[in-house]
């Protein structure tokens, strides 16, 4: 049966909030110190529960409020019959008082609870405060509370919870009994959830349901709160779930993972580059990645366990990255190396313009000064763009000196192509490399590209970055003049009308 009461307003995970000891998941120890603390009437005044999101804190802390108000306690548990529990359950006890640590972190308000706590309970046995995200209150207002937890009032509870207690300062933590609680157990979950969706009459899958708890990340609530968004769906499918997360099937993350067990880029990047495309979690694809890297792993795949340390290393650094898509692409490079050139071709029929040989599209391209000299002699005045299928020593050289200046320049840079002509550099990047082309206007990594450009082909008057996917027809006159005003230090002074 569910531990609240039904409701159509009530969401799932509130239907199914314990209110007892007995009916918590996965906090054995915890619940079992607490309840043996309520029978023998032992309890501290000040206690600290500590752990991760929705792993049980404040419905813990609820519990252990009506269990020492208990008209009627049952070794330790709270009746959930008596008045004093029914006015607890129903929001009604003027002695039982849940305080928002986010939102009431001021001095005044602790101030006010100091005040508050000095009046004998209206109705209860003990007055109850529960203080959650204690950590975010300010040093003022932990050195307001310490003084009320150093001389505490008779028959005065308090319950802090949190989920960063390195944030709760040492003389606040020395005054109170802590408890830690622990991640819940995927299994644990697991069990859960099909026993919620038995009572609710939901069609839930096994898969399904262990898909959950795993991406739930040891918080039951969030997997409730998941589960009563797909059951809007019936029924819930291991499918749905990948949809619903975003998540890639199991056979595109064994694709990727081989892929960098052989050091295959190409087939990693181009996983990389739908995901991001499609508006996918990369963290949650990694975390998938390492997970089942583990799992085989486990099954004898020995020569994975680079890839997974790789994987896992990628996901810790994500946070901080300042392009996810881009740091995941530099792990691969580093990882694999740069792609083949077979690899980065274009998969399309021959008729395609992305797959005409060079006598075509010499044949379509404008006449060009013919060179006899070395490519990078005075006497070329201009140099035609490579097709991607060719390769471009001067181009291939330029990236690897950017290499180590900027590795997220060069990689962006990688499938280019060049045109010097009358001292404008031209960068063409193909069609499908649309997100480079987006990346390299932005204006830090266009000045890198500037001045690396300068360095490596000598004074340019300008560096343009072109897409193949528009019509790109170079700088107009008006550019032009303005570069050459920037270069000469002069100004344009426009003839003025009669």
């Amino acid at each position: 049966m569910p531990m609240e009461e039904k409701g159509h307003e009530l969401s799932l995970y509130r239907r199914w909030r314990p209110l007892r000891f007995a009916d918590v998941v996965g906090q054995d120890l915890a619940v079992r110190t607490l309840r043996r603390a309520v029978a023998q009437q032992r309890l501290a005044h000040a206690l600290l529960f500590s752990g991760q999101r929705g792993v049980g804190k404040t419905s813990v802390a609820r519990i252990l409020a009506r269990a020492v108000n208990c008209t009627a306690p049952q070794e330790g548990e709270p009746c959930n019959a008596c008045d004093s529990c029914n006015r607890i359950l129903g929001g009604a006890s003027l002695d039982v008082v849940e305080i928002d640590g986010a939102s009431n972190r001021g001095i005044d308000q602790m101030r006010q609870l100091r005040e508050q706590v000095g009046y004998v309970p209206a109705g209860a046995q003990r007055k109850v405060y529960i203080i959650d995200e204690v950590h975010m209150l300010t040093g003022e207002a932990f050195n307001a509370l310490l003084k009320t937890l150093e001389e505490p009032p008779p028959r005065v509870l308090f319950i802090l919870a949190t989920t960063e207690p390195h944030k709760v300062p040492l003389t606040v933590l020395s005054r109170c009994q802590a408890y830690e609680f622990a991640p819940l157990g995927i299994e644990q979950m697991e069990e859960k959830l099909l026993a919620i969706a038995r009572d609710e009459g939901l069609e839930l899958e096994p898969a399904a349901a262990k898909l959950i708890a795993r991406r739930s990340g040891g918080a039951l609530r969030d997997a409730e709160v998941l589960l009563e968004q797909l059951a809007h769906s019936p029924p819930v499918t291991q499918q749905t779930v990948q949809e619903v997360l975003g998540l890639p099937t199991d056979e595109v993350v064994d694709s990727f993972v081989s892929a960098l067990a052989h050091g295959d880029a190409g087939q990693p990047l181009s996983t990389v580059e739908e995901l991001a495309s499609r508006g996918r979690d990369l963290g949650m694809f990694l975390e998938e990645a390492a997970t089942r890297a583990r799992d085989r792993i486990i099954a004898g795949e020995s020569e994975l366990i680079s890839v997974a340390r790789a994987l896992v290393r990628w996901r810790a650094e994500l946070p901080r990255a300042v392009s996810r898509r881009l740091h995941v692409e530099l792990g691969i490079l580093e990882l694999c190396g740069r792609p083949t050139e077979n690899r980065r071709q274009d998969p399309r029929p021959e008729d395609s313009p992305k797959t005409r040989t060079t006598k075509d599209s010499d044949r379509d391209a404008p006449d060009q000064p013919q060179c006899k000299a070395e490519p990078s002699a005075p006497t070329c005045a201009a140099k035609a763009p490579s097709r991607p299928n060719e390769v471009d020593p001067e181009w291939q050289e330029f990236v690897r000196k950017c290499y180590p200046q900027s590795k997220s320049l060069a990689v962006f840079l990688l499938p280019a192509n060049h045109q010097l002509t009358d001292g404008v550099l031209r960068i063409i990047l193909p069609a499908e490399y649309r997100f480079n082309y987006d990346v390299l206007q932005e204006p830090e990594v266009r000045r890198a590209l500037e001045e690396a450009a300068q360095e490596h082909f000598g004074a340019l008057l300008a560096v343009h970055v072109e897409w193949e996917g528009v019509d790109n027809t170079g700088p107009s006159l008006e550019d032009k003049a303005n570069i050459a005003a920037e270069i000469l230090e002069g100004e344009i002074v426009k003839e003025q009308s009669s």
